[in-house]
């Protein structure tokens, strides 16, 4: 009884949240825009299944010429759709896992920080809000967003952890902040940029509340450069090796931001769709915030302020979320152009919608907060029975797919579908200097044909030699190779920094000079043993000590903590 008590409010959370995650027990599979999640995760389980830690290349993926999409896509999400495939799931089924755990988590670390602030039936209120979002369903059921959907968990369990360090400040709490800070940059770089904004407001505010505020800010230095540490075998590599890819020139054409801007109208009424996101003020997508938290945060508010003003209460943290969820609609809308161009890297947020979740959030806790003035149990009860129900009445439906395809693993893990179709659909980390094609209409594409992917991993470019394929896996391909006269090979393999040829166990050099920028090397008369091997470059293995370092730190520390005690 004692555990079902402590943790009942969980138990009342994921019921609540029922209807978010009810359509991933249909069978099948639901189109999206972003429907490379099953071949990604297909991808990432050939590199886990072969050891090839931390994963790098989709060996199948980028038209089957091993593309580096690990090295600078974040992979935590299908780390989580991982762990459930590991364990005997399939990978559809792993991935609506994965979703259902998203939503559950998201709703319980929104309540964990609401609560410190309008207590434990607010904060269930909280959950329900910010779950209940239209944006919320769209980077699911619409977008096929998955590692944005997962910045949905990150966000409130950063700002519940911050809360705690600012409470506690023991060596848990720091650890427990590093830890959140990593993996929203394991979740979304472009999210956990943008959510500097919103953090650091609520730093400053947690700051100047504090009383001990030159360990606060050390505790925070700390955690923010603990999470920074053990994420950076992934955002290191990422930052300095984009310029040997072509996403600078294929983002800049695939979204230019200044066509993506939100009409404010859109934030109160627009329609709910399944199609993509235009310029002007019609889109495929609604972009509204949710009508049911829209009416709540205000009443709320203007419930609260009467209180506050007539009991000369703190009513800081209301402030600043009025200020950060205001702020987060202007950031959406042109009249925040300013901004935009000031800061060069928001380019690569592409669509300013994107500030939506911070909208979700921080409106959530608005809505939440009148329970903070409320203080007969009684009242907050039926006050929170209403509004859930409000909320979860005029929100459910949106919590569905456009329809179910009657799918299975293979329809998105066949090499044939990952070659060509999944391929298509994203090739921005290719090499640069590839060949592209310049539609008259549309963004550049791969200049390669169907015909062109390969059904080997090598092709003969000159000379007369038999091959023998003897291992193929990620990061590795090994051939026996009899050649009767010197000859020219051309491996099947992006040409990307860290791929080393070795013929007879010496290293030698080759060349990229062809339109897919594939790997091609001279191969001397007689038997040879030809190995190509993906190795760490300068970046990868520092970002991959500066990991370890930290995750060593932690262990370290903790354990002197344990001995100290």
């Amino acid at each position: 009884m004692s555990f079902l008590k402590k943790y009942a409010d969980f138990f009342i959370i994921i019921v609540l949240l029922g209807f978010t995650f009810s359509p991933l027990f249909v069978s099948g599979w639901f189109p999206v825009h972003d429907d490379e999640q099953i071949g990604r995760l297909f991808e990432l389980n050939k590199d886990v299944i072969t050891g090839q830690l931390p994963p790098r290349l989709a060996q199948d993926l980028g038209f089957g010429f091993d593309y580096p999409l690990f090295n600078f896509y974040p992979s935590f999400v299908y780390y989580v759709a991982e762990l459930f495939h590991l364990i005997g799931f399939p990978y559809i089924t792993s991935t609506k896992l994965m979703i259902g755990l998203g939503f559950i988590l998201a709703g319980i670390f929104m309540y964990l920080f609401a609560r410190d602030y309008v207590g434990r039936i607010g904060g269930i209120v909280a959950a329900v809000a910010y779950s209940y979002t239209p944006y919320h369903s769209e980077d699911v059921y619409v977008r096929g967003a998955l590692p944005e959907f997962w910045s949905f968990v990150f966000i409130p369990a950063l700002f519940w952890s911050f809360h705690r360090l600012a409470k506690k400040g023991s060596y848990l709490s720091i650890v427990l902040s590093g830890l959140f800070v990593a993996c929203l940059a394991l979740t979304h770089v472009l999210i956990a940029m943008m959510s500097t904004f919103f953090l650091g407001a609520y730093f400053l505010f947690l700051f100047y509340q504090s009383k001990k505020r030159l360990v606060l800010l050390r505790n925070i230095c700390i955690s923010v450069l603990l999470g920074l540490g053990l994420s950076a075998y992934f955002w290191l590599p990422e930052f300095l090796e984009k310029q040997f890819t072509m996403v600078y020139l294929l983002t800049e054409q695939g979204a230019d931001f200044h066509l993506y801007f939100v009409c404010i109208k859109q934030f109160l009424n627009s329609p709910w769709g399944y199609g993509g996101s235009v310029p002007g003020c019609v889109d495929g997508l609604s972009f509204q915030v949710g009508q049911a938290q829209l009416v709540l945060g205000f009443v709320s508010v203007a419930v609260s302020a009467f209180f506050l003003l007539k009991k000369k209460k703190e009513y800081g943290i209301v402030l600043l979320f009025i200020v950060m969820f205001l702020f987060s609609l202007y950031i959406q809308t042109k009249y925040s152009l300013i901004i935009w161009n000031a800061i060069q890297p928001f380019s690569y947020i592409q669509f300013p919608w994107r500030f939506l979740i911070f909208s979700d959030f921080t409106i959530a806790v608005l809505a939440a907060y009148v329970f903070s003035q409320i203080k007969k149990q009684k009242i907050q009860i039926i006050v929170a029975a209403f509004m859930v129900m409000l909320l979860i009445f005029l929100n459910k439906n949106y919590f569905q797919p456009s329809k179910y395809l009657p799918v299975t693993d293979v329809n998105y893990t066949d090499l044939s579908v990952i070659n060509w179709r999944t391929s298509n659909m994203s090739y921005e980390y290719t090499p640069k200097g590839i060949s592209i094609v310049q539609p008259s209409t549309g963004n550049a594409v791969i200049n390669i044909t169907k015909k062109e992917i390969p059904t080997s991993n090598y092709t003969v470019i000159h000379g007369k030699m038999s091959v023998t394929p003897v291992e193929d896996v990620p990061g590795q391909k090994v051939w026996n190779i009899s050649a009767s006269e010197p000859g020219i090979l051309r491996l099947n393999t992006f040409t990307f920094p860290g791929w080393n040829v070795f013929i007879d166990n010496k290293n030698v050099s080759y060349s990229d000079n062809n339109k897919l920028k594939l790997i091609t090397v001279l191969v001397p008369g007689g038997n040879h043993i030809v190995k190509v091997v993906f190795m760490d470059t300068p970046v990868r293995t520092i970002a991959n000590i500066l990991s370890i370092f930290s995750i060593i730190g932690i262990i370290g520390y903790g354990i002197l903590k344990i001995r100290k005690k």
